[in-house]
Formats: structure tokens, sequence, C-alpha cells
């Protein structure tokens, strides 16, 4: 059977002496793992179409049970340059990750392609922090997969806009800091690890009021404008930055080398 599909290239390594794979994040179906017949020569007659962050056109021939073998395609719009930026390269290939992990086979993957390819080309533009592209990044993402946050006021009180609150990650709702004062369970620390009445695990964050903002804006803002704000405080851009993470990591549950390899690079 052959397919075509337009395609990002998330993942490439080798496989065997000659061969290379290739992780293909398409539309209509989803994350496809592709072998490229003698792929690791710089001389192969797909090296163009298949290097890492390049998004494509491409025919693939799969036989049922099997995996799926590059047939040819072409180029639409490489982000390869990425990987001559380290920060750039591990954000990158990090946002790829999270993009493989919340895809499946044969599953629909359009929304969060567009995005990634959105989130690709502002990183490439160099114009906004990979901070605040990162965390609009990890919320959108999360929000996609499932796991979208009540944002609209204080789950106690029902504030609109606190001056300070704190994001209960795992419950995905706000509470006011008069509210959470209330409870005497008020802390100065980004990450508190609590337990609930019924003993299970409450982590929250504390925001502030232009933190607050930001995630709702990151989460509810319409597709093509998800990068259409900035934060002028340091601190503040930097608590977005691990509201968002935080949010993303323990929804998902599992966490990524590739994010461990961005921090350690990360200006």
């Amino acid at each position: 059977m052959l397919i075509t599909t337009d395609g990002l290239i998330t993942r490439s390594y080798p496989a065997g002496e000659h061969d290379r794979v290739i992780h293909l994040v398409t539309p209509e179906y989803g994350r496809l793992p592709v072998m490229v017949k003698g792929g690791q020569s710089k001389t192969n007659r797909h090296a163009a179409i298949t290097q890492l962050f390049t998004y494509g056109n491409y025919e693939l021939y799969h036989k049922s049970g099997e995996m799926y073998w590059l047939r040819g395609g072409s180029v639409l719009h490489s982000f390869y340059d990425l990987t001559s930026d380290l920060t750039a390269m591990a954000l990158a290939t990090y946002l790829c990750d999270v993009t493989s992990e919340v895809t499946g086979e044969g599953e629909s993957a359009d929304m969060i392609l567009r995005m990634l390819l959105n989130t690709l080309h502002t990183l490439s533009q160099g114009q906004k922090s990979t901070a605040l592209i990162k965390g609009v990044f990890e919320l959108r993402a999360a929000a996609m997969t499932g796991y979208m946050p009540n944002l609209g006021g204080c789950a106690v009180c029902g504030e609109a806009h606190p001056q300070n609150s704190y994001l209960d990650i795992m419950n995905g709702s706000i509470i006011c800091a008069d509210c959470q004062s209330s409870f005497n369970r008020q802390r100065s620390v980004v990450d508190i690890t609590e337990a609930n009445e019924l003993g299970e695990r409450r982590i929250i964050c504390p925001m502030t009021a232009s933190t607050l903002a930001a995630v709702r804006y990151a989460v509810l803002s319409p597709h093509k404008k998800i990068f259409s704000f900035a934060l002028s405080d340091p601190e503040d851009e930097l608590n977005f930055a691990r509201v968002a993470e935080t949010y993303l990591l323990h929804h998902l549950e599992r966490g990524f080398d590739t994010l461990d390899f961005y921090h350690s690079v990360e200006i």
C-alpha cells in the first residue's frame, strides 16, 4: 500500500550499518516510524527530505504488520537551522518528544502538528524567549491531551482576578491566596507537595496576577495568536515557565531526557 502524507520529522536514528529510521508526525496518521534505506549515507538520494525538523510531503510504502518505508518526497519547510543554536535545538528536540509522546500511530494529530509547526517557526525567529515558547507549548499540549485546567476563578470562593493565587496541578484548578491561607497551607516555594483529606497527593504552584493572565492566554487564545503576548518581569516569566512544565510533566507522569538536556544548556 502506498500513502502520501505531509509530516514533520521529529526523530532520526541509525538502524543497522546503513539504514536510518525517522519518526514522522502526520495530520492523518499520527506518529509513523519510517525506514530510510541507505539513510546513513550523505549521498543518499533522500538526504534533503530526511533531516531532523524537516516538514515535507512524503510517499510511503507499507505492508500490514510491517514498518513504513520511504519511497520519495519533497521539502515543504525546513527548521534544520535550529540545530545551529544549542539552546534552540535542545528545546525543539524536547518539543518533538512531547508531541511524539501524546501522539499515537493511526490517530489524527492535525491540531498538535499545527501547533508544533507554529512553535518551531516562532523559535526560529528568535524574537521570543525560549522559556515563554516552552511554557506556551506545554500548557497547550496538556490541554489538547485532555488536561484542560479550569481557569475561570478560585475553585473555593470564585474570585476571578486574584492578585496572588495557586494552580492546583493535579486538579487543574485555581486557588486564591486568601483561600489557600485559610487552609493554613500558604508557602513561598514553587512546588508544594501535600496530602488532602483523603490522603491524595496535592501539588500547588504559586502564581502572580501576571502569571495567571499568561496561563489563561496560553491555554485559551486562538491557535494563531498563542505567542502574541510577553511578560515584562523576568520573575513572572520564570514563574510561568515553571508552572507550565510542572503541569505537563505531572499529568503525563513522566520526565524527558531531552528536557534535562535543555535545562543544562538553557541561556
